[in-house]
């Protein structure tokens, strides 16, 4: 016997108890959603007794999909195996399955991940003769991507293109389809975009399933994308009883498709639907849930809502000014350590970052001081990909027997080194017992076509020449003279995405890791960085499961909670991004993240920026997040980790120095050349010997201060 009444709010039943017709329920963080979506699709079966295969319950995670299915089962001690519960994809996959044949995908098709698409892209692009290094193909299997979320066709798109780069893509985009049809395959985005056409030219197929599907259930509805809506509405045209759950204050996902009108929107959809507001939070204290209700409101594109709670109050949010991300580094780990002395357990602990790249330093202190942690929804700093690629040159300049290194970057960035070639010098080092470095840089003519004998033979060269001197470089010059000399920066820079971006920015913390080293060593040689290096990724010791610190994006955290939450790296630029600044619409989308952010925090909420910020081996003064004078300045507890009239490098405070030149060769008006940044113009230099911070205007990436001791800036030419 479930007693529906007693065991929900009165909101919450009030949302179970309306099943006919549209229903928007908006619920705000920590307001019991999923316990709602769940009584509700029992209430159908067990109140209502509708079968539970004329249900769809609808959710955006396979892990969410399980435990609704089996939340149910135990509330109704019944199997559901029949019941339609899943994500979109796996719903569209099995109706395409079932029906697809009507508009020509066979029964037996398969599925190409993204890595497929990418490489079905660049086999159209070889196809047409196209020069794929001005077609990066993972840009133009995102576009195809976007235009299928959006329900355009190729047709469709070559109508609309109006320059030749956008009928370049119409061209790659049909020839990619008609390839996928011929492999008797289909992408992700295809499994909706297909249903959603196959129901608009098949309407005996539409009615069908709409009539099957007696009730729809939507869980973060705030997530959908076009073609996903599209796929709801084409279901509800012959009822509308459609309950759709979401908080349009949680929107994050913009990046990958994500349409916030659609919850927005949703009554000018459905005309007349019911509106229920689950505003009680179950998660936050009310000094926590004040707090970010006063940031969010600064949204306009949101509806009313005013959550609240009847939990203490309990202590107030805590704002940290740093003087540098060392600094901030500290503070949060001896803070984590001071809540786990108070009994909160390490994995009910999360410190929350808006970019990858911000966690290094907080893995650095947390292994120092002996405390577990885990990089949750990601890898951890040196096991991320670019990472290991440097690293894998540093090892393979120290150690040319290094099999593993040298398969890993012969051709990264690409070279044309294929793995067929690769394969053939592995092959030929095993019956001369010799490694693979050994057999490419003999000099021995190697069984291979032209192209890959020159393009093995520049790699050696490279490799050679990046040996030169190995005993007496710095670790931190080393690294850029990598990047620079392999041109891998250079790639990620012409790539221009997201993902890319990460990727360099990581690629400068590493830098700045092992500037740290080298300040920090008394031998900082090759040798020594790699040997730290190698102690600061064996977190192998810690047992899956065992109780650890929770580090991960914010974008990771969502649908989670923790006792304490650090919100970290509140600065211009970082969070919110730098592009998100001159559009309003991308800057709520990040507001929208730091109230995510927040509302993670059950008890402890903390929130840190920088007066200064390490990126790139240089110093950057970014300015705070606009979102910390959103915060009500009455209700925080402020620390101020900066001496007044001081300022910090490193953390080790000196005295403001006189406005004068040093003897470091340096002096405004001076052009210098930097490894990443390129040319640029001294602007400024302050600072007295290995505290001297030179301030230079790059045209391609803004005014950065750096540290004489560590740039290795050169000279282009006298003022």
């Amino acid at each position: 016997m479930i007693d529906f009444a007693s065991e929900l709010n009165e909101q919450q039943y009030e949302g179970v108890r309306a099943i006919d017709g549209p229903v928007l329920v908006l619920a705000g963080a920590g307001s019991g959603k999923t316990r709602m979506l769940t009584y509700k699709l029992a209430y159908l079966v067990y109140e209502v007794g509708v079968p539970p295969y004329s249900i769809l319950a609808v959710t955006f995670t396979n892990k969410a999909a399980r435990e609704m299915r089996q939340r149910v089962e135990q509330l109704l001690g019944v199997n559901l195996s029949n019941a339609w519960v899943g994500t979109f994809h796996s719903m569209c996959g099995k109706i395409l399955r079932k029906s697809g044949e009507t508009i020509g995908i066979p029964r037996d098709f398969v599925i190409y991940d993204a890595d497929d698409s990418v490489q079905l892209v660049k086999e159209v692009i070889s196809d047409f003769g196209l020069d794929p290094r001005s077609l990066e193909p993972k840009k133009i299997a995102h576009a195809i991507s976007a235009l299928k979320r959006k329900l355009i066709s190729p047709d469709e798109f070559l109508e609309r293109a109006k320059t030749p780069a956008e009928r370049t893509i119409a061209k790659i985009y049909a020839r990619y389809d008609e390839l996928l049809r011929k492999a008797k395959a289909v992408d992700f985005d295809d499994m909706i975009s297909l249903v959603v056409r196959m129901f608009r030219t098949r309407s005996e197929i539409r009615q069908r399933y709409s009539e099957e599907f007696q009730y729809i259930l939507v869980d973060e509805f705030q997530d959908t994308n076009e073609s996903q809506f599209a796929f709801l509405r084409e279901l509800t045209r012959a009822h509308q009883n459609i309950t759709v759950v979401g908080d349009d204050d949680q929107s994050i996902y913009s990046w990958r498709g994500a349409q916030l009108r659609n919850i927005l929107d949703f009554p000018k959809y459905y005309p007349g639907c019911k509106i229920i507001r689950l505003e009680k939070n179950y998660r936050s204290t009310a000094h926590i849930l004040e707090t970010a209700s006063v940031v969010i409101a600064h949204n306009r594109m949101r509806h009313a809502k005013r959550l609240y709670t009847t939990a203490p109050a309990g202590e107030r949010v805590k704002l940290v000014r740093a003087p540098d991300d060392y600094a901030e580094a500290r503070y949060v780990v001896q803070r984590i350590e001071d809540l786990m002395d108070g009994g909160i357990p390490a994995g009910e602990i999360a410190v929350l970052y808006r970019i990858n790249a911000l966690s290094r330093l907080f893995e650095q202190e947390l292994r120092q001081r002996g405390i577990p942690y885990v990089v949750v929804g990601g890898v951890g700093f040196y096991e991320r990909a670019e990472i290991k690629d440097i690293l894998a040159y540093i090892r393979l300049l120290v150690n040319p027997a290094d099999d593993v290194s040298l398969r890993r970057i012969i051709n990264t960035p690409r070279r044309g080194i294929g793995a067929t070639t690769v394969q053939a010098i592995a092959e030929l080092a095993e019956s001369a017992g010799v490694s693979m470095y050994e057999v490419i840089s003999s000099g021995e003519p190697l069984p291979i076509r032209p192209k890959q004998r020159k393009s093995i033979e520049a790699f050696v060269e490279l490799i050679e020449d990046l040996k030169t001197d190995i005993d007496n470089v710095l670790p931190s010059v080393l690294i850029q003279e990598i990047v620079e000399r392999t041109g891998y920066v250079r790639q990620l820079m012409e790539e221009d995405s997201i993902q890319a971006r990460a990727r360099i920015e990581n690629i400068g913390q590493l830098v700045a890791a092992a500037q740290e080293f080298e300040s920090q060593s008394d031998e900082p040689t090759i040798l020594n960085f790699l040997g730290s290096v190698t102690l600061m990724t064996d977190v192998d010791r810690w047992k899956k499961g065992e109780d650890v610190v929770n580090l991960m994006t914010i974008h990771a955290a969502k649908g989670l909670e923790f006792e304490a939450v650090f919100v970290v790296g509140l600065e211009l630029g970082v969070f919110p991004l730098t592009r998100a600044l001159q559009d309003d619409e991308q800057l709520e989308e990040e507001r929208r993240l730091f109230y995510v952010a927040l509302t993670r925090a059950k008890r402890f909420a903390t929130v840190t920026y920088t007066i200064q910020r390490s990126r790139f081996g240089s110093v950057e003064e970014l300015g705070r997040s606009p979102f910390i004078d959103e915060l009500p300045q009455d209700k925080l507890d402020v620390v101020d980790l900066v001496p007044e009239g001081s300022i910090v490098f490193r953390s080790v405070e000196y005295a403001r120095p006189r406005e004068e030149v040093y003897d470091t060769g340096y002096s405004p008006g001076i052009v210098v050349w930097h490894p990443f940044f390129g040319k640029g113009v001294v602007m400024e230099v302050r600072g007295a010997g290995e505290r001297t911070i030179v301030t230079v205007d790059f045209p391609n990436f803004g005014r950065k201060k750096l540290v004489a001791k560590f740039a290795k800036l050169k000279i282009v030419k006298e003022a």
